[in-house]
């Protein structure tokens, strides 16, 4: 065996025993991290409960100008009154 030869040789069996760790370290760690059953009954909400509102009540918004003082911009958009307040 020439001296070519044992440089390939050693390079092969490297790559092959690297290879071979590398795939020893995923099955070692997959097993180690495998995900578990989820329970999605537990996450369910009761369907006999009502959805309540947490914290402050929200303010009441101050209705302005309706009907024929509103208009929509001629470029689109929600409706403003002349002064360009939202109605």
């Amino acid at each position: 065996m020439n001296n070519r030869q044992r440089q390939l040789l050693v390079v092969f069996l490297a790559s092959m025993g690297f290879g071979l760790l590398g795939g020893l370290a995923y099955s070692v760690t997959s097993q180690m991290i495998r995900p578990g059953k989820i329970d999605l009954d537990r996450a369910s909400p009761d369907p006999n409960s009502s959805p309540t509102m947490k914290g402050p009540p929200l303010p009441l918004q101050n209705r302005g100008p309706t009907g024929s003082d509103c208009v929509v911009p001629p470029g689109g958009g929600p409706p403003v009154t002349k002064d360009f307040q939202p109605c």
